[in-house]
């Protein structure tokens, strides 16, 4: 399979993921992750490929964007949503391990492509453990950043 199908099967599969992850809990909750997880990336994401630790060769909207928008904008948020969805109700000791059943594969996944596509390359000065820890922390800091908004409504709905 040539690069340019492969993107396109992956953005149909992500843009149709849409529709399965906002529909159960508390939509409100997921869309706020998922506008925290793009923000998050584009102020990682940008400055990495600023100073040509990773690329993207082929990419839609090349002229306009250096990253590639379908993994930053699609894929990654909504595996963030998927992530704060699947550790909804965990407690803190099952929320920060169970980040590696997203993280890893992903790792893996973008590994893959590096290797076997134009979709990645990665620098000298980069490889997976660097792929693996950003990912790792921006799951982390989207499903925090939830946790906090929802401390933060519970006290401010809570009337002694």
């Amino acid at each position: 399979m040539n690069d340019k199908k492969f993107l396109k099967i992956i953005t149909i599969l992500g843009i149709g993921g849409w529709s399965f992850l906002f529909k159960k809990g508390p939509i409100k909750d997921w869309f706020l992750v998922y506008l925290f997880k793009t923000f998050i990336t584009t102020m990682i994401d940008g400055p990495v490929v600023r100073k040509k630790l990773v690329s993207y060769p082929y990419r839609y909207f090349s002229k306009f964007f250096e990253t590639n928008i379908v993994f930053d904008y699609v894929i990654f948020p909504l595996l963030c949503v998927l992530y704060s969805q699947f550790t909804y109700k965990l407690k803190p000791s099952k929320i920060i391990p169970s980040v590696f059943l997203f993280s890893a594969p992903m790792t893996f996944i973008q590994w893959w492509l590096e290797r076997n596509t134009k979709l990645v390359k990665y620098s000298k000065g980069w490889n997976s453990f660097y792929t693996l820890g950003i990912l790792t922390i921006t799951f982390w800091s989207s499903r925090g950043f939830i946790a906090l908004i929802r401390f933060l409504n519970r006290k401010r709905d809570f009337h002694p």
